[in-house]
């Protein structure tokens, strides 16, 4: 009896083998073919950067001193685990195609996209905030973007700022953070960690490898809604730049990055919680009503919104109305707002031109 439900085991693990092999194999060409359709759908906007066998994508335009650099993050610390995959992805650069297209006209305005996320290479593991701030420092190092710079970060990228301004101090003359990411958001909003305390326990490197798998046989791109972008439009934005954004951000790439950074957030909020204070440098925190945290995180999201404020003695908090989660689409204005009065600051500071 044994015997025969051993070999029925084997034979079953046999079946499956084959069955992966087989999805192996038909998945590699069905992911290219897909990815030169994407090509021609949504061409690159920037130019691709070589930082040391990988590159990164940018745009830049204006001219003017300080540089403004928009980073974009990802809301997946206000999710549970179950939601991320749907609403976490890092958002690409080209979420700032319109705030960028304002600030240009008075400075030096660029975005990135962070690795795996928009038109950038998928990046090494650990995919902390101090391998996305080193990304950054050779990406602009190589695009030949002088500094200094105000960073204007959104939501998970305010850590990746914050460790940037502590390894390159020099080089950061201002910051802006949008919805930013406090470091103690998990632990403030879930006591314990919840279910997020999960995750740097079976998210690690063996899973990182399997992401990467994953997205170069296309197994994320089954079940994905191929549907435009929800409504309603935001503020200055085409159809085409929304159903890009939206494209960009259910890409398979994408879906390989965010399990990258979940398996980090933790390495990612303790580095912020030591890159230091950003001493004298202004400082706006613009905040909006978090509704995704529901309401009984209300006032914790608004104490920690506060804490992010005392990092500088220039801080100041700027709060829009209520019900704004996405700032950059909801709220384009008011973040175009903050970065000019954190620019005049700076030049006013340190007598830029």
């Amino acid at each position: 009896m044994y015997t025969k439900l051993g070999t029925a085991a084997f034979a079953g693990l046999i079946v499956v083998a084959g069955a992966i092999a087989i999805a192996l194999v038909s998945g590699l060409p069905y992911e290219q073919a897909q990815r030169a359709r994407d090509r021609e759908l949504f061409p690159q906007v920037g130019r691709s950067v070589d930082i040391g066998g990988r590159t990164l994508n940018i745009y830049c335009s204006g001219a003017g001193r300080p540089a403004v650099i928009f980073e974009s993050g990802a809301p997946w610390p206000l999710y549970e685990p179950r939601q991320m995959f749907e609403n976490g992805a890092p958002r690409p650069g080209y979420s700032w195609v319109w705030i960028q297209s304002k600030l240009a006209k008075t400075t030096t305005a660029c975005w990135y996209d962070r690795a795996g996320s928009g038109w950038s290479d998928l990046g090494p593991y650990p995919r902390d905030s101090t391998s996305q701030a080193r990304d950054l420092h050779a990406l602009l190092r190589a695009a030949a973007v002088p500094p200094p710079y105000v960073l204007v970060a959104e939501l998970s990228a305010a850590l990746d700022a914050h460790v940037y301004a502590g390894a390159w101090p020099e080089d950061v003359a201002g910051l802006v953070f949008v919805n930013g990411v406090h470091p103690d958001l998990l632990r403030k909003m879930r006591p314990g960690g919840g279910r997020m305390a999960l995750i740097p326990v079976f998210v690690g490197h063996s899973e990182d490898e399997m992401a990467q798998l994953f997205n170069q046989v296309g197994f994320y791109r089954l079940g994905l809604p191929n549907v435009p972008a929800p409504a309603p439009l935001p503020d200055g934005m085409t159809t085409a730049e929304w159903n890009t954004i939206r494209h960009l951000t259910q890409s398979s790439r994408a879906r390989a990055a965010l399990i990258q950074e979940t398996a980090s957030w933790q390495r990612s909020s303790d580095e912020a919680k030591t890159a230091g204070s950003l001493g004298d440098r202004p400082l706006i925190v613009l905040s909006g009503e978090n509704t995704i945290l529901g309401p009984g995180h209300q006032s914790v999201w608004m104490e920690l919104q506060t804490e992010l404020v005392r990092l500088s003695a220039r801080g100041k908090l700027v709060t829009v109305d209520e019900g704004r989660d996405n700032l950059i689409y909801q709220s384009p204005g008011a973040v175009i707002d903050a970065t000019h009065q954190v620019l005049d600051d700076v030049r006013q500071l340190r007598r830029l031109r």
